[in-house]
């Protein structure tokens, strides 16, 4: 399984080798910039520049968490190894840290 994200505002997965798509992600209203797999679930965390970081659950297919706070665009995100905490980098200078439980 492979992820991408782009300016479209979408992020799209695909089932590797045969490159179907399997499942197609829309929510963020601008530009993607990043995304991460959780450690050990069905979750993955996008990172926009609409200022917000998203929570998506495969099993459910929708984004389950919208995370705001920054003033700019979130250039990265990441999971914590723990699976409990993910974190959000943006052009506000500020990163943090969310507790996602």
């Amino acid at each position: 399984i492979v992820v991408a994200v782009s300016d479209d505002h979408l992020w799209k997965m695909w089932a590797l080798p045969d490159g179907n798509i399997i499942m197609t992600g829309e929510g963020h209203t601008d530009w993607l910039s990043g995304c991460c797999f959780h450690p050990r679930d069905t979750l993955l965390v996008t990172s926009s520049g609409d200022t917000t970081a998203q929570i998506w659950n495969f099993s459910r297919g929708r984004c389950v968490l919208t995370l705001e706070g920054h003033a700019q665009a979130v250039w990265d995100c990441s999971w914590h190894s723990c699976g409990d905490f993910t974190a959000s980098a943006s052009m506000d200078s500020t990163s943090e840290i969310w507790d996602v439980n």
